[in-house]
């Protein structure tokens, strides 16, 4: 008797763990056809409005898009830089506009909100999205529905999609130029040493500075050396100058650096 139990318990988790395993697996499954590419659309033409702004809000104003990238090291996907909100956001979708023939294809979106938000409401972003696989998209839009009109959309250029020789070897970035930044002696001494270690190109993100060292950044850009990226996350976001989140009713920290930093990575 005591065998026979052993047998029947045996058997009993046997067919539990199968059962786990085929649930485990069926979802896992739909999860990733979930996450497809679907045709919504056919024989249109991509008619939404470029936009070649550093952060374009969308109309949900709990999602800004900085700028999507080609990204083929795992598989091919488009990677939006973006900000969101941490919890507001659960849904966004990519939709592609392939020509000629103009198929507008509708990925889901998997959205990775970067864990170093140090308590801020909202936080750098990655817009991960599956690319229909019979077609290179140029351009993007960002939707928080499946539905709608993709003539009413912005469209964003995706960067990285030719593969292309880099102009540089060595590029530094520094991330929010901000508060009427006035220090122009540490500025210059700091490019001056970048290049003598060999740096080529210094990426700063400029929210504002002084009078006094526009001057010195125009003498870089002419030079060659600095390139100056527009950053005005104020005009979106309540930001602090603070790392930290510190209950005054601020969205993001420290100007936005984190996503600053992330999209000059993938710019370079």
């Amino acid at each position: 008797m005591l065998c026979g139990g052993k047998k029947s318990y045996f058997a009993a988790a046997l067919c539990i763990i199968t059962l786990t395993s085929m649930v485990t697996f069926s979802y896992l499954r739909l999860q990733r056809l979930s996450y497809l590419p679907k045709i919504i659309q056919e024989g249109s033409r991509c008619r939404g409005k470029i936009t070649n702004s550093t952060i374009t809000a969308i109309k949900d104003n709990r999602t800004f898009i900085i700028s999507p990238y080609f990204d083929d090291r795992e598989s091919k996907v488009t990677r939006v830089i973006g900000i969101v909100h941490h919890e507001d956001v659960k849904q966004l979708y990519c939709w592609f506009c392939c020509q000629p023939d103009g198929k507008i294809y509708v990925s889901k979106a998997k959205i990775d909100v970067h864990s170093d938000r140090f308590g801020f409401p909202y936080g750098a972003a990655d817009i991960v999205c599956l690319e229909p696989e019979n077609c290179s998209p140029t351009h993007v839009s960002i939707h928080q529905s499946p539905h709608g009109n993709i003539d009413q959309l912005p469209r964003f250029e995706i960067k990285n999609r030719k593969a292309e020789t880099f102009s540089v070897d060595f590029t530094v970035c520094i991330s929010a130029m901000f508060g009427n930044y006035n220090n122009v002696l540490q500025f210059i001494q700091s490019v001056e040493m970048y290049k003598i270690l060999g740096v080529q190109k210094v990426v700063i993100y400029k929210n504002n500075c002084s009078h006094l060292m526009e001057k010195v950044l125009k003498f870089y850009m002419e030079e060659g050396t600095v390139e100056i990226i527009p950053w005005p996350i104020n005009s979106y976001l309540k930001v602090s100058s603070e790392w930290h989140f510190m209950q005054d009713g601020t969205h993001i920290g420290y100007y936005g650096q984190i996503t600053a930093l992330n999209d000059c990575i993938y710019r370079n």
